[in-house]
C-alpha cells in the first residue's frame, strides 16, 4: 500500500503506537453487511476517494514545495459529477476553513491546486470534517498500523457518515488486510453512533509470495466477523489490482475488483 497520506502533516497524524500483530484479548464481534452488490459499490467508492486524496496530495505537495506550515489541518473529498473534489482545510478543527482545492477526475488524474476562493464551507463539509475526527478520537486498541488513513463517506442507511480508518503500510509489497475500522457517526459529525473492527486482528500480507515467477495472482485470507467478503477487501483487491480469496465459515470467495463470487467447492471435490 502506498504511502499514508497521515504523513503529509504532523497535524494529520493519528499518532498510534506502533504496529501490533496479536489479535485483541477477545474476537471482535460481528458487523454489519450489505448486500454483494452494494458492498462491491462501497469498495469501489472507498477505492475511488482514497486514490483521489493521494493523488491530489502530490500535487499539493509539488505545489507548496514540500512545506507543511501552511496551517492545513486535514483533508475531505466531496463528490462533483463524476469527479472528486479534494479540499484541503486550514484553521481551526473544530471549525474548519477551505485551504486549497483541487479536482480528481474519475480516471484518478489531478488537475492543479486552486487557492480556495469560499470564505467557509458549507455546514455538511464542516460535518464530514468533524466525522473524520471523531472516528480517529476513537479508533480503540488494535493498532495494526502506525498511520491510517480515514476516508468518509454518506450512510446509505441513514442521514448520518460512515468512516473507515485503514491501515497503511509504507512498503508496496505489503497489503494489510488486517486492522481496518469502520465508524457509524452522528449526521453532525460528533458523535460515534457503532464502532466496527472489521478484522480479528493484525494481518499483513506480502504479495511476492503468491504467483510465478515474483509476479503475484491472489492473495488468501479468511474473514471471522462476518458471513461474506466485505468493503474492505473490495477495496484492497482494487489498490493492489489482485484477486482475493476468502474463505468465511462454510464458505469461499473470490473478489476481484467490485465483483464477489461464491466459488463452488463441490466442482473440486
Amino acid at each position: 500500500m502506498r504511502l499514508p497520506l497521515a504523513s503529509l502533516f504532523a497535524a494529520l497524524s493519528l499518532g498510534l503506537a506502533p504496529a501490533a500483530q496479536a489479535a485483541d484479548d477477545k474476537p471482535a464481534a460481528q458487523v454489519e453487511v450489505w448486500s454483494l452488490t452494494q458492498t462491491g459499490a462501497i469498495g469501489t467508492a472507498i477505492f475511488i476517494q482514497d486514490r483521489a486524496a493521494w493523488r491530489a496530495t502530490d500535487v499539493l505537495l509539488a505545489h507548496i514545495d514540500g512545506q507543511t506550515d501552511h496551517g492545513l489541518i486535514g483533508w475531505i473529498v466531496v463528490d462533483q459529477d463524476d469527479a472528486q473534489l479534494v479540499r484541503f482545510l486550514r484553521g481551526d478543527p473544530t471549525a474548519p476553513l477551505p485551504g486549497y482545492d483541487i479536482l480528481v477526475d474519475k480516471n484518478g488524474n489531478a488537475g492543479p491546486a486552486i487557492r480556495s476562493k469560499d470564505a467557509a464551507l458549507p455546514a455538511d463539509q464542516i460535518a464530514h470534517h468533524l466525522a473524520r475526527n471523531t472516528a480517529i478520537a476513537g479508533i480503540g486498541q488494535l493498532h495494526c498500523s502506525d498511520s491510517y488513513n480515514p476516508v468518509v463517506l454518506d450512510d446509505p442507511d441513514s442521514d448520518g457518515w460512515l468512516v473507515w480508518l485503514l491501515a497503511a503500510s509504507k512498503d508496496a509489497n505489503i497489503v494489510p488486510m488486517g486492522g481496518h475500522y469502520r465508524f457509524h457517526i452522528s449526521a453532525d459529525g460528533r458523535t460515534v453512533e457503532k464502532r466496527e473492527q472489521l478484522s480479528n486482528g493484525c494481518l499483513d500480507m506480502d504479495r511476492r509470495q503468491s504467483g510465478h515467477d515474483g509476479q503475484p495472482a491472489a492473495l488468501f485470507t479468511t474473514v471471522l466477523v462476518a458471513s461474506q467478503p466485505l468493503e474492505v477487501h473490495v477495496f484492497l483487491s482494487l489498490l493492489n489490482r489482485l484477486p482475493i480469496i476468502i474463505g468465511t465459515d462454510d464458505k469461499i470467495w473470490a473478489v476481484e475488483g467490485a465483483r464477489i463470487e461464491e466459488i463452488d467447492t463441490s466442482k473440486a471435490r
